[in-house]
């Protein structure tokens, strides 16, 4: 058990003084990605723009609630977000604006949700030109009114907030898509390095020997001429400064 740890610790130092060694390799490859992701994001991406209406649900025109018509209310919920989203409604609303989109396109820019706990019923268009995403969510809370109340014979759900008109957009998050490619040019970069390791089998050094063959060294070899070579410039070089003192 102990040998085992040993190696998985050997191991991740080797990856740690192997990225160490590349590092300005590593530092390019992140900021690199980070860039280009970046420039991506901010040039090619369409800015989209979120707006937002709310409808609240009604049981009965009566002023007093009771726990019922508060159960009630909260099932409904349910299948108002099914008929918000139904082919009558997205159509009917693509045509009082007149869009000239399909119905599959407006339902892809449309999300209805309900607010946990409550009765309020959340109309969230996401489209590139912020007026008509407010438009488009203010026209869906206006048609659902009518629609449901015809369909489900219950009194018309209320407007409770009328979308505006969103300064900023919704997405891309640029600041989140640099980071991401900076992190995927990381990861890139350190899996290079990692995969190049291990499939580099060269013994370079003594170390190599007794981890790869299993085998202890007895002596090295040094480099040919390399301990004689530095001697004799040495020795040149002195002999020179000699020659040119007795010149003088």
């Amino acid at each position: 058990m102990n040998s085992k740890n040993e190696e998985i610790e050997i191991d991740l130092w080797e990856i740690l003084m192997l990225i160490l060694r590349h590092l300005p390799m590593v530092i390019s490859f992140t900021i690199a990605g980070g860039l280009l992701l970046g420039l991506y994001s901010v040039y090619a991406l369409t800015p989209m723009y979120t707006s937002t209406s709310k409808m609240y649900i009604l049981t009965s025109s009566s002023s007093v609630l009771s726990l019922a018509d508060l159960q009630v209310g909260s099932n409904l919920a349910n299948d108002y977000e099914e008929l918000i989203t139904s082919r009558p409604v997205v159509e009917q609303v693509a045509k009082n604006l007149d869009l000239g989109v399909s119905y599959e396109a407006l339902l892809g820019q449309v999300n209805v949700a309900k607010r946990e706990n409550t009765r309020i019923i959340l109309i969230q268009v996401t489209y590139p030109d912020p007026v008509l995403a407010k438009e488009i969510a203010n026209e869906f809370a206006e048609v659902s009114q009518k629609r449901l109340a015809q369909i489900m014979q219950i009194d018309e759900p209320t407007i409770a907030e009328e979308a505006v008109e969103s300064k900023y957009p919704s997405s891309p998050n640029n600041k989140r898509n640099i980071l991401l490619g900076a992190a995927i040019g990381l990861l890139l970069s350190v899996g290079f390095l990692v995969i190049r390791n291990i499939l580099d089998d060269t013994i370079r050094s003594a170390d190599d020997v007794e981890k790869f063959l299993r085998l202890n060294t007895l002596a090295s070899i040094p480099e040919e001429g390399g301990t004689d070579n530095s001697e004799k410039k040495r020795r040149r070089k002195k002999l020179w400064g000699v020659r040119k003192g007795g010149h003088k």
